[in-house]
């Protein structure tokens, strides 16, 4: 087997005011490592046309109450026509954030896709599977993430489907190949994973051959975990660390950007877009990352990493995407 990819997380169109270029230099950093194709692990952008959102006013958190606000001025047309238009294959993940003002279905055709949210490809005798983690859960019934929605839920509420679980293990059961699954939300476990991601990973597992690496965005950290003789990747954000109310600040950028992108004074930036070129064949998986440094100050410096009240447990806070090896003998 071999394929290369390359693969990137949380770009956030909507937040950040230099998101095409950002992406130039991936699609460049692709085009000079001749991969086979390319996928985002979800948070692209959400479509401007028909934009409703039904969070409850109590519920609803700054970046809508900016997004329902203020214009946005980022091209996303133009952005997601560059990916889109890309010279190999291009592949979408659906992201949380990409379903505050639409539906998964609008999102699914403003990016062109004739598919479902979850599907299946094979590159080079490797078999990748996209996963979709957007479903909250009312009483006994999974409701897809839509227009916001899933604001309204109090705690940690992503979960793939009872219908998607027994899909994928379906689809993992007719390959002949060894298999690596992209998601949005964490199927390792953690802070922001997936609720049922224990019910998840037996099916993994269980899979008659091997699943090699499963790889999420979502957490805006870099991590990598062995579960169960499985490799999880908690990829990096392409773009900041999301650091809430209690940590704005303003002065990274002009007064126009912060102006035009009101949402930006509560992240943490990265000088340098994030992403990996991944190479797989019999020996092993080749993850090529970006090392990178904060645009102002770090989050330890603003107090972060001590009082974060939604996320204590996060790893150690990194500008970066490591390089790393995984044998496969």
């Amino acid at each position: 087997m071999k394929a290369k990819f390359g693969v990137f997380a949380d770009l956030h169109v909507d937040i950040m005011h230099d998101g095409q270029e950002r992406l130039e230099k991936f699609l460049d950093a692709c085009r000079k490592a001749d991969v086979d194709f390319v996928i985002h692990c979800g948070d692209f952008c959400y479509p401007d046309e028909g934009r409703k959102n039904v969070t409850r006013p109590e519920m609803q958190p700054i970046n809508i109450e900016n997004a329902l606000k203020y214009p946005t001025y980022a091209n996303k047309d133009k952005i997601h026509n560059m990916y889109m238009n890309f010279e190999k294959p291009s592949y979408h993940v659906l992201g949380n954030h990409d379903c505050d003002m639409c539906t998964k279905r609008q999102v699914l055709d403003y990016y062109g896709a004739d598919y479902d949210s979850y599907y299946s490809f094979d590159v080079g005798g490797v078999h990748f599977v996209v996963l979709d983690g957007n479903f909250t859960k009312i009483g006994d019934e999974y409701v897809d993430y839509a227009n916001g929605n899933y604001f309204n839920q109090e705690g940690t509420i992503p979960y793939f489907s009872d219908k998607e679980i027994k899909w994928l293990e379906k689809d993992l059961a007719s390959t002949p190949y060894p298999s690596i699954l992209f998601s949005h939300q964490a199927i390792a476990g953690g802070w922001a994973s997936l609720v049922n991601s224990e019910e998840v990973r037996k099916v993994v597992n269980a899979a008659p051959n091997k699943v090699l690496l499963a790889i999420n965005g979502h957490e805006h950290t870099d991590r990598l975990s062995h579960i169960d003789d499985v490799w999880y990747l908690d990829l990096n954000s392409m773009s900041c660390l999301w650091l809430d109310l209690d940590f704005t600040y303003l002065g990274r950028y002009t007064e126009e950007i912060d102006e035009k992108y009101p949402n930006m004074r509560y992240v943490a930036p990265y000088k340098d877009p994030l992403f990996a070129i991944i190479t797989v064949d019999d020996d092993g998986i080749d993850i090529k990352g970006v090392q990178s440094e904060w645009v102002g100050p770090s989050p330890d410096e603003l107090g972060a990493k001590e009082d974060w009240s939604w996320c204590k447990d996060i790893p150690d806070l990194s500008p970066s995407i490591q390089d790393r090896y995984i044998p496969l003998k």
